[in-house]
């Protein structure tokens, strides 16, 4: 496994750079910066259909102060490319969720083509 340190990304050996940063990866997980945090109190929170979504909820639970990470999924699709789950320690869970579900959703794939009423081709 690989990180981004400055997004506090995990991804799989397969990728070089960071998808949303395209910053270099090292050797490990994000889960490391939180030394004092047992790997056994990690926890989920909803999972997040794209690492962008998933960097502005990090980016609110920040504001909170609550340790967390993603860890990316390539959906193995190049249209969707990736999902992400994003991980807190259990005890900030319920707060952490609050934060996630109090955030706005992404737009559809549909609101990203270039002109919604032709083919993205």
């Amino acid at each position: 496994m690989r990180y981004c340190p400055s997004t506090r990304i995990d991804y799989h050996d397969e990728v070089d750079e960071c998808v949303v940063g395209g910053g270099p990866l090292v050797e490990g997980s994000a889960r490391e910066m939180f030394d004092e945090i047992p790997d056994d109190a990690w926890v989920e929170l909803d999972p997040v259909n794209s690492l962008t979504h998933a960097s502005t909820i990090l980016e609110a639970l920040d504001e909170e102060d609550i340790p967390s990470y993603i860890e990316a999924i390539y959906s193995g699709d190049v249209v969707t490319g990736y999902t992400a789950n994003i991980l807190v320690p259990d005890q900030h869970f319920d707060r952490a969720l609050e934060i996630q579900q109090a955030m706005p959703s992404p737009p559809d794939d549909d609101n990203y083509l270039i002109n919604p009423n032709e083919d993205d081709i």
